[in-house]
């Protein structure tokens, strides 16, 4: 019996200490490992954004941004530029890591941490819907 309430004592001292601390501290931040992994000459059958004026970036490695593609006219023509992007640094394939009406962020299966270059290497891209303060999304 003694030992069932030092179980409980523990137990309950443990989630109390959960409460205080919060969830850990990575736990908010963008998981680009998680998503649908789609060969990079499919992805115009898997965006989902409404066809209207997008806004397109590639993102390096580090998070920041690689090169800014601009604005185009449709959803195609921006997948067309971040395929060619991809093709160029031997990227086949993606994880789409987010994906709805509004925005899109494509990102490479692995992480190659080899080199002077780590970090500057193109590691993904990001689409965004033009309009009503959407482009924030874009510097995530």
């Amino acid at each position: 019996m003694g030992e069932l309430v030092a179980f409980l004592v523990l137990l309950a001292l443990g989630w109390i200490i959960h409460l205080v601390m919060g969830p850990s501290p990575g736990a908010h931040l963008l998981d680009t490992n998680k998503g649908e992994r789609v060969s990079v000459s499919d992805l115009s059958e898997k965006s989902k954004i409404v066809e209207t004026v997008v806004h397109a970036v590639l993102i390096r490695q580090s998070g920041n941004i690689y090169r800014d593609l601009g604005t185009f006219v449709s959803t195609e023509y921006a997948l067309v530029e971040i395929q060619k992007s991809f093709r160029r640094a031997k990227i086949n394939d993606v994880r789409i890591t987010h994906s709805d009406k509004e925005s899109m962020a494509l990102y490479r299966n692995t992480y190659d941490f080899t080199g002077r270059a780590e970090g500057k290497k193109l590691a993904g891209a990001r689409i965004v819907r033009i309009g009503e303060d959407r482009e924030s999304w874009l510097a995530i």
